[in-house]
């Protein structure tokens, strides 16, 4: 009995390998961060996210190195974190992703195979990118478009004429008759996929080109 309380509170790693597996895992979770700001495609990336990527990296390569072989920590360990809820919001698959990403990592400089961290690591990541560039460079972009017009001049041949130059595709989604003082004026909301998405700002310039056009706003519907 005393034979297998020692075993449970023996702990073999030495203080060098706890610095190198912790300075691996930082390393590998910064890259990791690189390879998110990289292949990300929104607006704008969390920089709480990013942090958490490398803290995730580090924590869970110390879990590691707690449990070890000892199957009665990794009970207990698995106990604890049981209860622990992550709240950070997600935007997406792709921040789920990164995250079990630097779940692997950590695990693997935790055990201190280092060789399976910085492979994987760098192999995942280009495989990553290079996916994000294949994706990026045949993806079909939408716009939402929506042209203010004054009510006195409501004809819309014009319009199509314009979005027949640039748009491969486009759809009218909704048309509103609004008042301001004196003035009505008409807002035609429209969806077109672009021929060239280069061209948008020429886009917008030939619709306020148009007579009686008052605004024009392109909006990106891609995430």
């Amino acid at each position: 009995m005393h034979q297998e309380l020692q075993q449970v509170f023996n702990f073999s790693i030495t203080i060098r390998e706890v610095i190198v597996n912790t300075l691996l895992a930082t390393f590998c979770g910064g890259i990791i961060s690189c390879f998110y700001i990289l292949t990300f495609r929104g607006v704008g990336y969390s920089i709480n996210l990013i942090r958490s990527i490398v803290m995730l990296s580090m924590i869970t390569a110390f879990i590691m190195m707690v449990i070890g072989d000892n199957l009665a920590q990794a009970f207990g360990m698995v106990g604890i974190l049981s209860i622990i809820q992550f709240r950070a919001a997600m935007k997406g698959a792709q921040d789920f992703m990164f995250l079990f990403f630097a779940l692997a990592i950590g695990l693997s400089c935790g055990e201190g195979l280092y060789t399976v961290a910085l492979a994987g690591c760098f192999l995942i990541g280009l495989i990553t990118i290079g996916t994000a560039k294949v994706l990026a460079s045949t993806k079909q972009r939408y716009f939402t478009l929506n042209v203010i017009r004054s009510a006195t001049q409501s004809d819309r041949s014009q319009h199509r004429t314009v979005l027949s130059s640039f748009c491969k595709k486009y759809e009218l989604i909704s048309t509103k008759l609004s008042t301001k003082g004196n003035d009505s004026f008409i807002r035609f909301s429209y969806t077109i996929r672009m021929k060239n998405s280069e061209d948008s700002d020429s886009l917008v310039y030939a619709l306020k080109a148009i007579e009686g056009v008052m605004e024009v706003n392109l909006l990106s519907e891609d995430e």
